[in-house]
């Protein structure tokens, strides 16, 4: 993998996946703290050494920099600031974000944001409620998160790090009145300048979808899931945030720098076990994945384990149609055109014609997606993705 690096401006993502427990609905590849410990500490070191030797390749900062799990916070203080100034051995980037879990958060990581080694904090708080939390099998409580809040409030304050907060909707027995009360709950304690809003999803093999399947759990219905949705989405608008993307609201200029690029499709590096990248080359894209457990890649060589695949120019198509219809910016048709070769409305036009006039936005110089039609991403991209072949 060592000598794929040849593109010139990068972002990095870091994956740690530790967690001090799996919660019932996540997907994401992490190992719960029994089976994590033992690994830890040369875990760090493997990703230390791969970050400064793409750090000294690139000789100068990452676009933007993301740690994200599991949950950062199961590292110590210590380990985080070697990747941290490992990361950004040749500058400080647009935008450092480090996912924290509210039960982890704590004022040993504050010395991070006082280096200004951080510039993000992101937060997962998912639910206020306590009925609610329980079903989803998150390992904290109310008054976690609750903590947790607090922590990152002070964080902001002395530091002037921005704060985001993730909630989730449409979990079983939410109901619309509980969801938005966990939206007036955030934003009253945290006044946060983002918030990540999740629809909950079952993804296969996980323990809530083993209750699914055997009916221990009861899921909202698609009618009500819109309705929900379409609630939160309204109720935020209120409160000043812009719907930017599918589950993303921001507050003027707040945007998540790092996200936009990987929506944009732009090159970004994933290290650590089961992480992806995207480079992509003047005649070619590259999808990486590190495809080694924890501790495989943890006592493995350094740049072992990542695989290659060199998308064709019709996947590379499929998935910039999946992440920029994600946006509220969607498809510019003369980028689409110099990135492409193709002319937006000649190849896609009769279709765009077959859609629900209210998913979407179609002018001369750019196609996008309403609120509506987000709830509809994958089938409209299935549709355009068909008009290809």
């Amino acid at each position: 993998m060592s000598e794929l690096l040849l593109v010139d401006n990068l972002s990095l993502y870091v994956h740690i996946p530790f967690c001090n427990s799996c919660c019932s609905y996540c997907a994401f590849y992490s190992e719960p703290r029994g089976a994590w410990q033992q690994y830890k500490e040369a875990y760090v070191d493997r990703l230390e050494r791969e970050i400064l030797f793409y750090a000294d390749k690139l000789h100068k900062p990452f676009e933007t920099i993301f740690f994200g799990g599991g949950n950062p916070g199961c590292l110590s203080f210590e380990q985080l600031e070697r990747l941290l100034k490992a990361s950004q051995l040749f500058g400080k980037s647009k935008e450092c974000t480090i996912e924290m879990n509210p039960e982890s958060f704590s004022p040993a990581f504050f010395p991070l944001f006082a280096q200004k080694l951080v510039s993000r904090l992101s937060m997962g708080i998912q639910s206020m409620d306590d009925t609610s939390l329980k079903n989803l099998g998150r390992n904290a409580s109310r008054s976690d998160n609750l903590q947790g809040i607090a922590y990152a409030k002070q964080v902001h304050a002395l530091y002037g790090t921005d704060l985001s907060f993730d909630l989730m909707t449409c979990i079983p027995g939410q109901t619309v009145e509980q969801a938005l009360a966990d939206i007036d709950d955030l934003v009253f304690l945290a006044d946060p300048t983002h918030i990540s809003l999740y629809c909950l999803t079952i993804e296969e093999g996980t323990e809530l979808a083993r209750k699914v399947d055997s009916n221990m759990v009861s899921l909202l219905t698609e009618d009500n899931q819109e309705k929900m949705l379409s609630a939160c989405y309204l109720h935020l608008k209120k409160l000043g945030y812009r719907h930017y993307e599918i589950s993303n609201f921001a507050k003027q200029g707040k945007r998540c720098l790092h996200n936009l690029r990987y929506w944009n499709l732009s090159s970004y590096l994933g290290l650590g076990s089961s992480a992806a990248s995207t480079l992509v080359e003047e005649d070619q894209v590259k999808s990486l994945t590190q495809e080694q457990d924890l501790a495989t890649f943890s006592s493995g060589e350094i740049f072992s384990g990542y695989a290659v695949e060199i998308l064709t120019k019709v996947e590379y198509l499929e998935e910039y149609l999946l992440m920029a219809l994600r946006t509220d910016e969607g498809i510019d048709k003369v980028q689409f055109s110099a990135r492409f070769g193709y002319d937006f409305d000649k190849l896609f036009g009769k279709t765009v014609k077959t859609f629900e006039p209210f998913w979407y936005f179609d002018s001369p110089q750019s196609f996008f997606l309403s609120e509506q039609g987000m709830m509809f991403l994958d089938d409209i991209v299935l549709r355009l993705a068909m008009a290809v072949f």
